[in-house]
């Protein structure tokens, strides 16, 4: 204390004519004892010792807490997006073109990128939000296959490769266009499934499960069933719809012949139908033909979205549905899009 004073002493120096204003509380201290008042001056030299010595404790006390009130405060956390309220929020979200993408190593950046370049105004925003994407991804999750009375479940084992905007944190961001999807496939001949409880709930099971994992809350069931089987399927859709969670949409592909004169998907509490407009086999005259006069099938679950493949030309005339699913039999690395790009044209408005 006494070398605090002397200091004090020396910066007197400078303005020997009065004292120096005290600009801290330190200062303003130091200033009593350096410049004591006439009855301080009779305090024993043993009293100004015991004082210095309590102003050592409660300087060092009074700036930490001096600093503890003038910190700034630290920026929060910046919070994660919030998830869609609503499943119908969720789907009408979803991009109007989905890549379908199987169980094998695949790159979609290409398609994506090329996707977000053709956009209007691309030029003044090259990188679209997550919101704002032209083009997603339907990846196959999990496949189920039913054979006898068993059901074995195989999650995805392939890597796909996606725009590194739709991550972060190492991973995907909550609405990211990715839909997961959970495919059924069923023994023929002998093992062919019984279709029993224990098949139904590993279905359910899945579906609930793929639905974790889809960042756009939007899960798609791909089961086809001859006549005899629809039952179990519209069984298994309302399971599923009962077990996943209420903002988390339920899309299921469907044959295209169910949706141009049979009206069973009508009751179904799906929120998506897409029909599959392709590898339809005998009715594929009939049915083109319906989509070529109208653009879109003529049950009204049906007519918001449909699935077409790149192999199968040409396409309907015209299109009138709001989403477009594409199935390729090639991988999409190797699927150039700008070949693809004057066709896709209608459907990026």
């Amino acid at each position: 204390m006494a070398a605090a004073c002397d200091e004090q002493k020396e910066e007197q120096t400078f303005l020997p004519s009065h004292r120096p204003q005290p600009h801290s509380i330190r200062e303003a201290i130091l200033s009593k004892i350096c410049y004591p008042s006439q009855p301080a001056r009779r305090l024993s030299h043993r009293l100004q010792h015991c004082l210095s010595c309590l102003l050592c404790v409660l300087l060092p006390l009074g700036s930490a807490n001096l600093l503890a009130k003038t910190e700034p405060l630290k920026p929060a956390a910046a919070e994660a997006p919030s998830a869609f309220t609503s499943r119908q929020a969720a789907l009408s979200a979803l991009p109007p073109l989905m890549l379908w993408v199987g169980e094998r190593p695949d790159d979609v950046r290409t398609w994506i990128d090329g996707s977000a370049r053709q956009g209007k105004g691309a030029a003044d925003n090259p990188a679209p939000s997550i919101q704002d994407q032209r083009m997603g991804v339907a990846v196959l999750d999990t496949t189920v296959l039913l054979r006898d009375g068993s059901a074995s479940v195989r999650r995805r084992q392939q890597s796909l490769k996606l725009p590194p905007a739709w991550y972060a944190q190492n991973r995907l961001q909550q609405k990211a266009p990715v839909v997961t999807i959970v495919h059924i496939e069923m023994a023929r001949g002998v093992q062919k499934p019984a279709l029993n409880e224990r098949q139904k709930r590993a279905i359910v099971n899945a579906v609930v499960a793929a639905a974790t994992r889809s960042p756009s809350q939007v899960v798609q069931l791909d089961f086809e069933v001859m006549h005899s089987q629809k039952p179990f399927l519209a069984d298994v859709i309302t399971r599923s719809r009962d077990a996943l969670p209420a903002n988390v949409a339920l899309s299921v592909t469907a044959l295209a012949s169910w949706c141009v004169g049979d009206a069973w998907l009508a009751d179904l509490p799906v929120d998506e139908v897409v029909p599959t407009a392709f590898h339809m086999d005998g009715e594929a005259k009939r049915i083109r033909e319906v989509l070529d006069h109208d653009g879109r099938f003529p049950r009204p679950e049906c007519q918001p979205s449909m699935g077409l493949s790149l192999d199968e030309q040409p396409w309907p005339s015209k299109l009138r549905s709001q989403r477009l699913y594409l199935f390729n039999r090639n991988v999409w690395s190797a699927t150039p899009m700008a070949s693809w790009s004057v066709r896709l044209g209608a459907i990026f408005p």
